[in-house]
Formats: structure tokens, C-alpha cells, sequence
């Protein structure tokens, strides 16, 4: 986990001579930031630039800072101006001159370095969320028993598992078949979500194959299917950029069970790998425009003169309410951070006004 936490915050920051023709600085930008426990590298960005995801663009190494790649808790972030341009590095002086000492008995692993966004917010669902193909689960392996003498197995229980294939694989997670993902656009089934159960390690061969539970969060069924655990989606930093083209989509779905969306929020939405989604792709989402009565405009044709009064009773358009549809409005942005063949996962990292399933998603700005 350190060497990947490295490798992805030194490719974070390598970046660091780029033109800064989009990264616009905030208005209100400070000349430099401590950074605080608890910061992640969006909130510092944010309190610079307009588009946070543009941090790298302006982004300077500075050569006589050591380990420049991470950022730690006590760290000045500063704004300097290099060939007339601005760029924001990490020092140890204060814009008044004062060096920032730290004890050099201080020890920093990589664990300590700040992160790219709240991973509390994420961590649940890098292994746990799932979503799948009835294909998948149609042909996945599942729990034919337990050696529990109910029916329900929970933690620690042994269960007997049938379809296993891949016989290197040593930890499974469970899980059982959730609701249908469908697009509201085109009804196209999307992928079925796959509700997290338990997660076990296999201690014996076989058919049926043998394991033990080490975690649930419910009781096993059985007819509940186990999918080998994919660690490598534990990405302790995300490198956040702007999709090259994004014709659009929709938030489907919102874990949790809440009706109102808001920040740290995590969503589905109706664009996955087949549209070219990455990891770390930034969008806006927007309000839905709502449809309402454009009572003046009614009552306007309903008074025309050039219409006589046989037609406006008869008349079902004369009749009817005008209707107009309001502008899309900006409610926030989202960062992509698990990709699936039809669907992603986002986290909604900034909420101007509640969202809603259903609102859009389209291109940052």
C-alpha cells in the first residue's frame, strides 16, 4: 500500500510545467495554506483555483524541498509566481520569511501523507459494490449450505460453496442480487447491483469448496454468490482530470437510501467503460430543469381575440395549460472513482443545491 501511495501521488505531482490557461486561481486565493490533518489535496485545491480537478496544471516542484511528492499534515503550500505565471508549491518559508521548522525527530511514512479525497467516504465500496450481468450471476458460484444448523450462516460459520474455478484465489466476497440498473433514457438494462454480504477465506478444495467467514454484514443465504476479492481496487490517491468528451448522463441511484443527495454522497450513474469513463473523471451535475404552468402565457391565449369563442371552448390546445420547461441549473460536482462495463460510481465531492436521481451529469467547468 505505501509503494502504490508513492506511485500515485508522484504521478499526481509530476506534472508540473504545463500552461495554466484553464486552472483560473479564486478570487479570494490565500498566499499559502498549512496544511492541516484531515485536508485532502480537493480542499486545498479548491481554496485556489475556480476547477479544483486542475491542480497539477499548476503544480511546481520545488527541488530543494525533500520527497516534493507528498504532502503531509504541517506542510506550506504556497503561491509563487515563476516567468510571470502562477504555480503553487510546497515549502517550508512562509511568505514573511519565517522558516517552518519541523523536529527532525519526526518520522513520516507514506501512510501519513494527505490523501486526494475522504477515503472514509469510499473505502466501503472499493471491494464491496458490485455490479453485474444476469449473465454473472447466473453462471457465478454460490452457497449450496453451511455447517450451521439454520439455514443462515454468519460469521465464522463454515459454508460450502459449488462453481469454483479460479482455484489460486484464497479470499471471496458475497453477495446477494440487488435491484436492476435501467437507463431512464433509453430502458437499456444496465447491470444488476450486487448487495455486499460477507467476505470469507477458502480453507479447503473441493466441490464443494470449503470456506469460512471472516466478516458480514448480513446472514448468509443459501443461493447467495461469491465473487474472488479484488484488492487492487484500493486505490489509496486519485489523479482527478476532466473527460476528453462526455455527451452526458444521469444520476440513477444513490446508496444509502436517502431521497436527497448531497456532499460525500456516492451515486450511480448511466455512463460506465463502454462511454469511456476513467477513474478519477470529474463531472457537474446540474438540476434537472422541473416542467411547471406558464399561467401568464394561458391566460393570454385564452384571451386572444383572433379566436373565437367557438374554438376556445372546443378547442383542446386553447384550452390546455402552456407548459415551459426551466433551464438546467448547477448543483454540484462529482469524481468517478469505481468504473463498471455500463454504470460508474461517484462521490459527490460539492453540493450547491440538494440533487436529486435523475439529475444530469455533463462535462465540468
Amino acid at each position: 500500500m505505501k509503494k502504490l501511495t508513492i506511485g500515485i501521488l508522484s504521478a499526481f505531482f509530476s506534472i508540473s510545467t504545463l500552461f495554466v490557461s484553464a486552472a483560473e486561481l479564486r478570487q479570494d486565493h490565500p498566499e499559502f495554506h498549512v496544511v492541516q490533518p484531515g485536508d485532502t489535496l480537493w480542499d486545498i485545491s479548491q481554496t485556489f483555483l475556480q476547477s479544483p480537478w486542475l491542480w497539477p496544471e499548476i503544480w511546481y516542484v520545488n527541488n530543494q524541498v525533500g520527497n516534493p511528492h507528498l504532502i503531509f499534515p504541517g506542510d506550506i503550500i504556497s503561491l509563487v509566481y515563476i516567468d510571470g505565471q502562477p504555480r503553487i508549491t510546497k515549502t517550508n518559508q512562509l511568505p514573511n520569511g519565517t522558516v517552518k521548522l519541523r523536529p527532525k525527530a519526526r518520522e513520516l511514512s507514506a501512510d501519513s501523507a494527505i490523501t486526494t479525497l475522504p477515503l472514509d467516504a469510499i473505502l466501503p465500496f472499493l471491494t464491496s459494490a458490485q455490479v453485474v450481468s444476469e449473465e454473472q450471476l447466473d453462471d457465478s458460484p454460490y452457497v449450496v449450505g453451511s455447517d450451521s444448523d439454520r439455514l443462515l450462516a454468519a460469521e465464522e460459520n463454515k459454508v460450502y460453496v459449488r462453481g469454483i474455478i479460479d482455484e489460486a484465489a484464497t479470499k471471496y466476497t458475497f453477495f446477494r442480487k440487488g435491484d436492476p440498473y435501467i437507463d431512464p433514457e433509453t430502458g437499456e438494462l444496465l447491470g444488476v447491483e450486487a448487495i455486499h454480504i460477507a467476505e470469507g477465506k477458502k480453507t479447503r478444495p473441493g466441490d464443494p469448496t470449503v470456506m469460512v467467514l471472516t466478516k458480514s454484514t448480513q446472514e448468509l443465504r443459501k443461493g447467495d454468490r461469491a465473487w474472488p476479492t479484488n484488492d487492487e481496487q484500493l486505490r489509496p490517491v486519485y489523479f482527478p482530470h476532466s473527460p476528453k468528451a462526455f455527451d452526458g448522463g444521469q444520476i440513477i441511484s444513490v446508496y444509502g437510501g436517502v431521497q436527497q443527495i448531497g456532499q460525500y454522497d456516492v451515486v450511480v450513474i448511466n455512463r460506465g467503460e463502454r462511454e469511456h469513463m476513467e477513474v478519477g473523471h470529474v463531472l457537474s451535475i446540474y438540476r434537472t430543469g422541473s416542467t411547471i404552468v406558464d399561467q401568464e402565457a394561458t391566460k393570454r391565449r385564452k384571451n386572444d381575440p383572433n379566436v373565437s369563442t367557438w374554438d376556445k371552448l372546443t378547442d383542446s390546445v386553447t384550452n390546455s395549460k402552456e407548459m415551459v420547461t426551466l433551464p438546467d441549473e448547477h448543483a454540484g460536482r462529482l469524481m468517478i472513482f469505481r468504473t463498471f462495463e455500463k454504470v460508474s460510481l461517484g462521490l459527490v465531492l460539492k453540493a450547491e443545491k440538494t440533487i436529486y436521481v435523475l439529475d444530469k451529469v455533463k462535462m465540468p467547468y
